[in-house]
């Protein structure tokens, strides 16, 4: 992560992919949920109670959260000059450790609840790791076809936004994205930024997404720099890229199989 944040904007092979493109830092969040998976398995084991299980686990996804929220919901603003504060019209409610915390809770419970029906003993043949967790791949198939179906399946709309960034001549303006498609996986029209704008409020996404060092927004991409003149107005816009959709998607997958 130290390499990814300091690094990431001098070579932009390991920063975020602006959209399309898996670079170094796109496999941090998919390891981090691994690492989160491995521990469920291996902690719940010295914990044989139920009900302890999940009230240890509930403490800790609030405390997730609680941190989640307090290093980036906006509350520090400018650690040089000692700036903090926020304003709850426009706290960013997602993030790394909120996402975090989420897929925890759901795959901790599911862990919990379907443990006494695995085998004790390993069975003989290729297929015996789906026999053993024959639950957790029926539960990590149906959240991916949900997934898969909600993304392809989603109208969307045209949408409207204000332009926040004071740098943009058309600051505090109202634009419109067109869309009105269904199934469309481009930055501005997809339904995974469709829900969150729709649950979370556009006013509290993140409001720098990767999206603006692409192509058809900066001059200089992949390395982020001044917007093309003939940009298009989803450029300004946020995009919440720890959002409620992506709690589902395969990351999600990852840490409930290795659970």
């Amino acid at each position: 992560m130290v390499l990814v944040d300091d690094a990431g904007g001098e070579w932009p092979m390991i920063g975020h992919a602006p959209w399309n493109g898996c670079n170094l830092a796109d496999f941090v969040m998919p390891f981090f949920l691994f690492i989160v998976g491995m521990a469920i398995a291996l902690a719940l084991k010295r914990i044989p109670e139920k009900l302890v299980a999940i009230r240890k686990v509930i403490l800790r996804t609030l405390k997730l959260l609680f941190w989640g929220l307090l290093l980036q919901g906006g509350y520090f603003h400018d650690l040089d000059k000692l700036k903090y504060g926020v304003d709850m019209n426009r706290i960013r409610l997602c993030g790394i450790l909120q996402r975090i915390a989420l897929a925890y809770l759901i795959v901790a419970i599911i862990e919990i609840t379907t443990r006494q029906a695995q085998s004790k003993e390993l069975p003989m043949g290729w297929f015996s790791i789906f026999k053993l967790y024959s639950w957790q791949w029926v539960i990590g198939a149906w959240v991916l076809v949900v997934y898969l179906a909600t993304l392809y399946g989603t109208y969307v709309p045209d949408w409207n936004f204000v332009v926040q960034n004071p740098d943009s001549v058309d600051f505090g303006k109202t634009l419109t994205v067109t869309c009105n498609v269904r199934g469309n996986l481009d930055p501005p029209c997809n339904a995974v930024g469709y829900i969150d704008r729709q649950i979370l409020g556009i006013n509290h996404m993140y409001p720098r997404p990767a999206w603006k060092r692409s192509k058809s927004c900066t001059k200089n991409s992949p390395y982020e720099g001044p917007f093309k003149d003939d940009a298009p107005s989803w450029c300004w816009a946020p995009f919440e890229p720890e959002g409620i959709l992506r709690i589902t998607r395969p990351d999600f997958c990852i840490g409930l199989a290795w659970a």
